[in-house]
């Protein structure tokens, strides 16, 4: 149930402008949620654009308006009101966070677990599947008719925050809600999972060799990990953000209850990326190091030497198996 707060600072005539963002390291359901968002907005009459702080990553480029998403880093934006979605922290906005003006309402639309409910009006649904899954419902509570292009968008953030539908996360609901926005939109299914997932360049494919050299495993099989180090994201930045997916190669091991990527973003800064086939709360390992997430999906970032991080973080994995 879409709150009446929420539906009331959306209606309300003062917010005529609104900044739309969602988190750092974008992704399908990030890109999808804020850009139907704010055609959401645009057709209640309001203006709305959507900033982010990190680049649109390659393989979303088919999406509709992401050529219109501004960058944080080019100037300052006015807004009435501010809406953040799939941001588990004001944090994980990054730049973002820094535009939002004092004083002007923060609207919070997310789903993870971890969500700290830093804006003036929350919805926090975190049995939905993804943040697509909610702007879908405010789109209906708010009579908002579903375009080709909005449920294009909303339909992607389905497709990867349930891992094709494969996820715990996928529920008859969801289900629904994709047979619906497929019905509306006459989607190419296909099409959409080609540009998702079988349109790798072929230094992406090489990237993943190297990775796979370093897998690693700990507590007999149950807990594995692959490293991306700096020097290969240094060699091609273009395939920064999508080497995010290696983590689905440890997930992918027999007999692995946790898989782990730690990727070198920087000297001495590491993106830990884990994954939980089940049974393991990855959320709660994530949260002893500042992170969070899902239970089955979280992230966090530590500054340290690479080796003394994979120490940390397993040792604490191991801990999360018992």
């Amino acid at each position: 149930m879409v709150p009446q707060r929420l539906r009331n600072a959306l209606r309300k005539k003062e917010n005529k402008v609104f900044l739309v963002s969602a988190h750092v390291h974008l992704e399908g359901d990030a890109l999808g949620s804020e850009l139907a968002m704010a055609r959401l907005l645009s057709s209640m009459g309001k203006k709305a654009f959507v900033v982010n702080a990190d680049r649109t990553p390659e393989e979303y480029g088919f999406l509709p308006g992401v050529r219109s998403i501004r960058c944080a880093d080019r100037g300052s934006f006015d807004h009435d009101a501010a809406v953040l979605v799939d941001c588990s922290d004001l944090s994980r906005a990054g730049r973002v966070a820094r535009l939002l003006r004092p004083g002007k309402p923060l609207i919070n639309i997310d789903h993870h677990v971890s969500n700290t409910r830093f804006g003036d009006v929350n919805w926090v649904a975190p049995r939905a599947s993804s943040a697509c899954e909610m702007v879908y419902a405010l789109y209906r509570e708010m009579g908002v008719g579903i375009d080709k292009a909005s449920a294009l968008l909303l339909y992607t953030g389905l497709l990867i925050d349930t891992g094709s539908f494969r996820y715990t996360n996928t529920t008859p609901r969801t289900h629904e809600i994709a047979a619906d926005l497929i019905a509306r939109g006459r989607l190419d299914v296909y099409g959409i999972y080609r540009a998702l997932n079988e349109s790798r360049n072929a230094a992406l494919v090489r990237a993943l060799g190297q990775a796979a050299q370093t897998l690693r495993t700990a507590a007999q099989g149950r807990i594995a990990w692959v490293v991306v180090s700096h020097e290969l994201l240094r060699r091609d930045k273009t395939i920064a953000e999508q080497t995010d997916e290696f983590v689905h190669f440890a997930r992918s091991l027999k007999g692995a209850e946790v898989a782990l990527l730690f990727k070198e973003i920087g000297p001495g800064e590491v993106r830990v990326n884990l994954r939980s086939t089940g049974r393991v709360d990855v959320n709660r390992i994530a949260r002893v190091f500042g992170g969070g997430g899902h239970q089955m999906a979280s992230g966090l970032t530590r500054r340290g030497p690479l080796k003394k991080v994979i120490d940390e973080v397993v040792r604490e994995a191991k801990r999360g198996l018992k």
